[in-house]
């Protein structure tokens, strides 16, 4: 099969998941919370945590899988909604430009989950050890025993980014998909090892690095797409303060404890599951290979922002890291006859030319002119 096929064919594997995103996991959903009014246990798994402990607190259990599987498709049905049955309907009360509201439907859903995430994680955060010392990722190692609501949190933070390389491959193309991809797949193994291996103070701590400046960001391109050019302007320059001391800064203090203060603190390096070490000396170095492709990916995009920046200081405007052709798409899907029809209405009707005639029939009409 050619390349041309494959793409074509990933491609229709695409449009046919961005078609159905809220039927799809409504047919999947419907029947677990059923099933949890009904009473079955089996259900109520996949709805709430698994592995209560006589302490109150909680361990990991197979059924996190059954977890995230079910919230995967529960952040898959809200976006989809959200976007379609309110937030494409405010762009249009709003006037956002015909090309933008897809756009700015995607940024708005991103601004509401994001300040949502960053308000819990930073509460959790807040009221951490962690908060003001570092060497407390490590002090304490193995933290397994979770308390409910940190679980609850962390899991769905790890189905939020289970769901970001499908959304990658639905929405409008973008120019950088390929390090969205690489970031997209990098988040989501630090997360895995996180959890699994029990570092999720160290993971707690990177969420909340990530989301404060993805909240700006996101604002500041839903001002510009409502074309608000001051109020944007200041949100951008708020996140590139906030994405200097949480990504550039504090992520890197995260990466140099990784490096430094699990010799110091971790009382064995070993693998030992039935005590909850998942750290033999090696796994430090994973991780450490891990956090430094994502500081690459955050160095790479920190000189995009300088780039903006200084767009912005010689008075050029703030612009989207996505082309203005990719969101003039946004709106038109061409394998829609009922929508390319709608489209044309207000266009002016074809000019109905005659044929030209033969030489035959010239001849014929002269003669009989005459």
């Amino acid at each position: 099969m050619s390349d041309t096929c494959i793409v074509e064919n990933d491609r229709k594997l695409a449009d046919f998941f961005n078609r159905h995103q809220i039927d799809l996991p409504v047919k999947i959903i419907l029947p677990i919370l059923i099933g949890h009014f009904l009473h079955l246990d089996i259900c109520d798994k996949f709805i709430y945590i698994s592995g209560r402990l006589p302490n109150g607190l909680y361990k990991k259990s197979l059924w996190d899988i059954a977890f995230l599987f079910f919230y995967f498709l529960v952040f898959t049905f809200l976006r989809a909604a959200a976007m379609e049955y309110v937030l494409k309907p405010m762009s249009v009360y709003l006037k956002v430009p015909r090309g933008k509201k897809l756009r700015f439907a995607e940024q708005s859903w991103l601004v509401i989950y994001y300040s949502i995430s960053f308000g819990s994680g930073l509460a959790i955060f807040y009221n951490s050890p962690t908060w003001n010392d570092t060497s407390y990722f490590w002090r304490n190692y193995p933290v397994w025993e979770l308390k409910g609501y940190f679980k609850y949190y962390y899991l769905l933070q790890f189905a939020f980014w289970i769901q970001q390389p499908f959304v990658l491959q639905i929405e409008a193309p973008r120019k950088d998909y390929t390090e969205y991809m690489v970031h997209h797949i990098n988040t989501l193994l630090l997360i895995s090892l996180s959890y699994c291996c029990n570092f999720t103070g160290v993971g707690n701590a990177v969420f909340v690095s990530m989301d404060l400046p993805d909240v700006l960001l996101c604002l500041a391109k839903t001002l510009h797409y409502l074309g608000y050019g001051l109020i944007c302007d200041a949100t951008f320059l708020a996140m590139v303060i906030s994405w200097m001391y949480t990504r550039v800064y504090y992520y890197g203090r995260i990466i140099y404890s990784t490096y430094t203060e699990p010799d110091v603190y971790v009382p064995q390096f070993k693998l030992d599951p039935v005590h909850g070490f998942w750290f033999p000396h090696f796994v430090k170095y994973i991780i450490l290979i891990l956090m430094l492709g994502l500081y690459i990916l955050i160095i790479f995009w920190t000189l995009m922002i300088c780039k903006v920046v200084y767009r912005l200081v010689s008075n050029t405007g703030i612009t989207d890291v996505r082309s203005d052709d990719e969101d003039e798409s946004d709106e038109t899907d061409p394998a829609n006859p009922v929508q390319k029809a709608s489209n044309n209405l207000l266009a002016p009707p074809p000019i109905k030319r005659k044929r030209a005639l033969s030489k035959s029939e010239q001849i014929r009409n002269y003669a009989a002119r005459r």
